[in-house]
């Protein structure tokens, strides 16, 4: 008779490794890539009309505007010693340098401006901003305030594509727009500082997961800010087919 050998036990994924795995297993999702969005296909293949390319600035600016602590840093609550540190060291690269050096506020007023935004109508989208535009800042606070495996994954699923996203963008409005490297500087800033957060952030789920509800509530919280992103750049596409009579992109 042969010997029969008894198979070893599979080895169980631990949460803490289950999480970021699916968080990229998702990001590759066709519905969940940000430059699969109509509206930054439109504008990376030069397709935008130019008329729109400045209300894009000034309806996004809301975004900016409301980019506030309680979006940046609720999540620290969950936190422990030293991983606090991250937070705080994002938060000053969005919200929190000073004005001229580099804030991500700044910049994008910056872009708006030299395509030509007043001041006005940079209040005017900030106080009365279109609803799928609020509701994407809003959508990461709630996530951040819910447990540090939602707060982290709603920003490791944001930040993880916004190099990529940002940098094509450049090139787009450097190459099909004719804007200099002073305009674009926004997008520019982001791919630096978004490469280094998402490996840190990366880095911090080892702390946080600990059981697979922490897994399922952390996938969710990453695809429905992943929803938020691109609704929001819908909502803006919308605006824009409404006003300029434009044919509909098709999805």
């Amino acid at each position: 008779m042969g010997v029969i050998e008894k198979l070893p036990k599979p080895q169980l994924e631990s949460p803490a490794n289950e999480l970021p795995r699916w968080l990229i297993e998702d990001a590759l999702r066709p519905e969940h890539r940000y430059l699969g969005s109509r509206l930054l296909a439109l504008l990376t293949s030069g397709a935008l009309p130019k008329a729109g390319l400045k209300d894009y600035a000034v309806l996004r600016w809301a975004f900016q505007a409301h980019a506030n602590p309680a979006m940046m840093l609720s999540h620290a609550a969950y936190l422990q010693g030293k991983d606090v540190q991250h937070l705080l060291e994002n938060a000053y690269d969005e919200i929190f340098r000073i004005a001229g050096e580099g804030d991500h506020p700044g910049l994008w007023v910056q872009f708006a401006k030299r395509l030509g935004a007043t001041d006005e109508e940079l209040d005017a989208a900030s106080s009365k901003p279109l609803a799928e535009v609020i509701g994407f800042p809003r959508t990461m606070t709630h996530y951040c305030r819910q447990s540090a495996a939602e707060g982290l994954a709603t920003w490791w699923g944001d930040e993880k594509q916004l190099p990529e996203a940002h940098g094509a963008t450049a090139l787009a409005l450097k190459k099909y727009y004719g804007c200099d490297d002073a305009t674009i500087e926004y997008f520019y800033e982001h791919v630096r500082a978004d490469i280094e957060h998402t490996e840190h952030s990366f880095s911090l789920f080892d702390g946080y997961v600990r059981d697979r509800h922490d897994v399922v509530r952390g996938r969710r919280a990453a695809a429905v800010t992943v929803w938020a992103w691109r609704e929001m750049h819908e909502g803006i596409l919308r605006y824009l087919v409404a006003k300029y009579g434009w044919p509909a992109p098709k999805a």
